[in-house]
């Protein structure tokens, strides 16, 4: 890194020597703070978040470091997101076009639980026409994995679009500007309860340049791999390309898309492991087009060998005529120079690029897992998590890569977790294996949690399924409450307003809604209850989750709510002091969700919840609202059930008559009857009536 900055410095000089390039405006790489000293800047912190900006020394030089401390002590998961903000001063800075400015910097995520670490940029000038009011726009949202290091990110303004504050305006000609930086998005990331860490991030080299590109720049590597690492195995080493776009024409009045001075490149590359160092590797000529608006930016060079799974530096030297057609030698002050560029080569140790994600057998018991390898994979071997873990059949290497592990008639005895090892070579004569891919958990579509709450909070699913995992309620404070009456057996769960509710137990056990669910209980509220009761929910603010809860008090109607998706699926208002049962099943092939009150749908949606990423809370029942603050109502649960496959129409009326004794429930699903004049759900007699009672009536008007 120290290495880059001082190429940073030689590059500046070199810009500025050159007249008619594209202008640095601004260009800071920090060398000048003291290590330990405050950013300074605007803070800003929310929820269980406090922050800190400071210069820090990595490596021999400094960088601006971004640290909070994540810290939850209370009962209920909190927002969280840190940042800074600091004033700039940019100066040469006459274009008012977003498309002519470009900004630039090193990034990382060094440490904490959130890896990736989603970052925003923001860019903001003051437009004193506006009594120097804000503007600005913010770039698309990074995500920072820790492993990758560094991370070079270049935008040109036009690329920042999300607003803000008070819109879309810029002033770029001002020389005053801000930049912002930090994370998570609005409105930010959960800390669940007990939850406490440092997160940090940095931010290094700076740089905002006005007018064409005329550096090298855009590095490309042949093969790129989808772990991002560069070439193909070749025995134990990995052979590359380089590629490279050629600087653009500095003369605006032409828009040349390379610059026609450009005579060829002087390339200089690391030699190996751990070698900061950049040596002379060759020299290719650019070769121009005989209509200079027709030549080719794209370079390639190679290929390279080097060794296998190693970083390397990288760097081109634009040589430029010298006046009689020839090119400028190598470090001549009137060539220009791209950054140093940096790439890992293909390892022989393979890695998951794709993981296994959790699934739920069909009806017929059929499941699948699918993983995708490296580069250098060429086999795969699938195992199930045990004591000892179990091998299974063997994977096979597909053209694209992706093997899948198939489960057919799957049971009980087959639900648990799955993941999978590739490997670079055969395994059984010696290949290299990965790390295991993330675990992946099969459920069969069954019951998979029944409660009855007649007197205790146990899980009764072993009662219809022997043998299933049972996961007994917790109280999060105190014993739990009864009702004394139920809508079904002997009792029910009181939820009162004392902060109390019931919690399950394994919070990974209840992610299968994803792939398909029923959730279906009987419930009476005891009093009205502005803004509602929760009932159920598994829910991370911000993040995942499906939350159930009445609405507005008093008679309210109901709302099935998928955080981040921002739908909401209604069902039918239910007085006070009544009991109502409640079912909502979700399709994840019509990725449909519908809502039943008193065994009829109310409302249908359609969403996919497939992207939704596991929630990390516990499913709570009733007690605690959507942002984690104690509901106050009164309220009785009964009958709970959570089934891991959507059941039909059919299938939930006829578990609502079981209990009710009513004498029908309409299909409200296949409703479509004309002649239902009386909305019976039938079309009979007296509908007849009313049709005949009608006949000859008629609301014409004739001619006088």
């Amino acid at each position: 890194m120290k290495m880059k900055k001082m190429l940073f410095g030689t590059i500046l000089l070199v810009v500025l020597a050159a007249s008619g390039r594209a202008a640095i405006v601004f260009q800071d790489d920090f060398e000048d703070r003291t290590p330990g000293a405050g950013a300074g800047g605007w803070n800003w912190a929310n929820g269980a978040c406090t922050h800190t900006a400071t210069y820090q020394q990595v490596d021999g030089s400094i960088v601006r470091q971004q640290s909070a401390a994540v810290n939850n002590t209370g009962a209920a998961a909190l927002d969280s997101r840190f940042g800074s903000k600091w004033n700039i001063t940019v100066s040469g800075n006459t274009s008012s076009d977003p498309e002519d400015y470009t900004i630039e910097f090193d990034i990382r995520n060094v440490q904490g639980n959130w890896d990736p670490h989603r970052i925003e940029l923001w860019v903001v000038t003051n437009n004193p026409a506006a009594g120097a009011d804000q503007y600005g726009r913010g770039f698309p949202t990074l995500d920072l994995s820790q492993s990758a290091g560094w991370v070079h990110v270049k935008f040109t303004l036009a690329e920042a679009s999300k607003n803000w504050w008070q819109g879309a305006d810029w002033d770029l000609t001002n020389s005053t500007w801000a930049i912002e930086i930090g994370g998570p998005p609005h409105p930010g990331v959960a800390v669940n309860p007990g939850q406490s860490w440092t997160q940090i991030f940095q931010l290094d080299n700076l740089k905002i340049t006005m007018g064409a590109d005329t550096e090298p720049h855009d590095p490309t590597y042949v093969p790129l791999n989808e772990d991002d690492t560069v070439g193909q195995l070749l025995d134990e080493y990995a052979q590359f390309w380089l590629a490279w776009m050629a600087g653009g024409d500095p003369n605006a009045n032409r828009e040349y898309p390379v610059d026609p001075d450009i005579r060829g490149y002087y390339i200089y590359l690391s030699q190996g492991v751990d070698d900061p160092n950049l040596y002379y590797l060759d020299y290719k000529a650019q070769v121009h087009n005989a209509d200079p608006k027709l030549t080719d930016p794209y370079n390639e060079y190679g290929p390279i060998t080097r060794a296998a799974g190693a970083i390397y530096y990288w760097q081109v030297e634009q040589a430029m005529d010298d006046g009689m057609g020839n090119p400028l030698p190598a470090g001549d002050p009137n060539n220009s120079w791209g950054p140093v560029w940096s790439f890992k080569t293909i390892s022989i140790t393979p890695n998951i690029v794709e993981h296994p994600k959790n699934t739920v057998s069909d009806a017929s018991g059929n499941a699948s897992f699918s993983a995708k390898g490296s580069a250098s994979a060429t086999h795969y071997r699938w195992y199930k998590v045990a004591s000892p873990d179990v091998e299974m059949a063997q994977g096979t290497l597909a053209s694209d890569k992706i093997t899948t592990l198939n489960i057919t008639d799957a049971v009980l005895a087959d639900e648990g977790q799955y993941y999978c090892i590739v490997y670079c070579g055969n395994p059984d004569a010696g290949g290299t294996p990965s790390a295991p891919s993330d675990p992946a958990r099969l459920w069969t579509s069954r019951l998979i949690g029944y409660w009855k709450f007649d007197g205790d909070t146990t899980d009764s699913v072993g009662d219809e399924v022997p043998g299933a995992p049972v996961h007994d309620g917790i109280m999060k404070t105190g014993d739990p409450s009864f009702a004394g009456e139920s809508a079904v057996g002997s009792n029910a769960l009181r939820i009162q307003p004392d902060g109390s509710f019931l919690l399950l137990p394994d919070a990974e056990y209840f992610n299968f809604y994803q792939g398909g669910f029923t959730i279906s209980f009987w419930y009476k509220e005891y009093a009205p209850q502005p803004p509602g009761n929760v009932f159920l929910s598994k829910f991370d603010v911000g993040a995942s989750g499906w939350l159930l809860r009445s609405y507005d008090g008093a008679d309210s109607a109901g709302v099935f709510i998928i955080e981040g998706a921002d739908i909401g699926v209604g069902y039918a208002a239910i007085p006070d002091n009544q009991w109502n049962m409640l079912t909502i099943p979700y399709d994840p092939v019509t990725k449909t969700v519908r809502t039943y009150t008193k065994g009829a749908m109310t409302n249908p949606a359609v969403f996919d919840l497939a992207s939704q990423p596991p929630v990390a809370s516990q499913v709570k029942i009733g007690g605690e609202d959507t942002w984690g603050a104690d509901v106050t109502g009164d309220i009785a649960i009964d009958d709970l059930r959570m089934y891991s496959y959507p059941k039909t129409t059919v299938e939930i009326a006829q578990s609502y008559l079981a209990v009710s004794g009513a004498d029908w429930v309409c299909n409200n699903e296949l409703y479509d009857l004309q002649y239902d004049f009386d909305g019976n759900c039938r079309v009979d007699l007296a509908d007849f009536a009313i049709f005949a009672g009608t006949w000859l009536n008629s609301n014409r008007i004739y001619p006088d």
